[in-house]
């Protein structure tokens, strides 16, 4: 199937690492092209309207879900991330606002266009900061693990997996 110029394909260099995250962001990304898809075939009005609310509904719903994620893996920088996200929604009813109050086309249009690029930098810029974090965790956490190793009678002795060097 051939790709659209307007179309956002997904790639693994988006993921997160954490399956059900990732799966949303995937969900967005599909969401973000019926969007598309939608202005370039100059659909009415209230389709892109419907549109735009269930991506909105969707994306309050990720906002919450993150946040809770990123308060239990204790992420450093959770605050500024959490207040992304209210900026971001506030942005997004104040569009939504004017989407409502436009009746050109083009305008509206132009909102959903928008909205769309606040979410997709969001992905882009925001969320690759705390999968970065979540890798450093586990690269972290896989060479603090203790090993086992196996002695002459047979017993396992803990290795803490430092050198001793």
């Amino acid at each position: 199937m051939k790709t659209r110029e307007w179309e956002i394909s997904w790639s693994d260099s988006l993921n997160v690492g954490v399956p059900e995250i990732d799966e949303e962001h995937r969900q967005f990304v599909a969401r973000v092209n019926e969007l598309n898809q939608a202005i370039v075939e100059c659909e009415g009005k209230a389709t892109i309207e419907r549109l735009l609310d269930l991506m909105l509904m969707e994306a309050n719903h990720h906002f919450w879900h993150e946040q809770q994620l990123l308060a239990q893996w204790k992420y450093p920088q959770r605050a500024a991330h959490a207040a992304r996200h209210a900026q971001l929604t506030a942005q997004f009813e104040r569009v939504m606002k004017e989407f409502e109050q436009a009746d050109i086309s083009f305008t509206w249009a132009l909102k959903g266009l928008h909205i769309k690029q606040l979410l997709v930098d969001h992905l882009l810029r925001e969320d690759m900061k705390f999968r970065d974090f979540l890798r450093k965790q586990k690269e972290l956490k896989s060479r603090q693990a203790p090993t086992r190793v196996q002695t002459g009678a047979g017993r396992g002795l803990k290795r803490t997996g430092h050198s001793g060097r």
